[in-house]
């Protein structure tokens, strides 16, 4: 099960991750889009990742500074490794995004779909396509499901950017995505 953590951490860290790697070219410029954030505090997220067949619960502990580095749309590292980070709100209130990312060697486009309020709760529903990633089991396609519900207030000790695995192991986010 910790492989499968591992893994599923990482295609959630690697899309964005970049090693001083020189800016994407710059599309045209498009309006600048509001998007929704997170209610500070406790976020329980649900993922299921299917071609890996993982379903895990996660905690993540968000401030406004953390919410805005750690996307909930996935672009969970620096964005100008991106050559394409598309996001749209829909004429339903849902939400639409896509990206194409790379960094250190692995690319990963991503295309997706998010509703709910992001203050009680939403869900993400996304594709992800990875390749030239080390880990052999990461490269491919998969689907990965976020069902998120925030829980209340971080506890104690924790702190923003900080997931707590299904273990009990905490690592943060904002450390692994090189934003802090």
């Amino acid at each position: 099960m910790f492989k499968a953590g591992v893994i599923t951490v990482a295609l959630l860290a690697v899309a964005g991750c970049s090693e001083n790697k020189a800016p994407a070219a710059k599309p045209e410029a498009k309006a600048p889009v509001e998007v929704p954030k997170r209610k500070p505090g406790l976020w329980k997220q649900t993922m299921l990742v299917e071609g890996v067949n993982v379903i895990q619960t996660v905690q993540l502990c968000i401030d406004p500074e953390s919410d805005s580095k750690l996307a909930w749309w996935g672009q969970q590292g620096l964005r100008q490794s991106c050559s394409k980070n598309d996001l749209q709100r829909q004429p339903d209130g849902s939400w639409k995004f896509a990206s194409v990312c790379e960094g250190v060697g692995v690319k990963t486009a991503t295309t997706g779909s998010a509703v709910g309020d992001f203050s009680s709760r939403y869900q993400l529903k996304a594709e992800a396509t990875t390749s030239g990633a080390p880990i052999p089991e990461m490269n491919g396609t998969r689907t990965v499901t976020i069902d998120a519900s925030w829980v209340g207030e971080c506890p104690q000790g924790m702190k923003p950017g900080d997931m707590e695995m299904p273990n009990g192991q905490r690592i943060n986010m904002l450390q692994v995505s090189g934003q802090k």
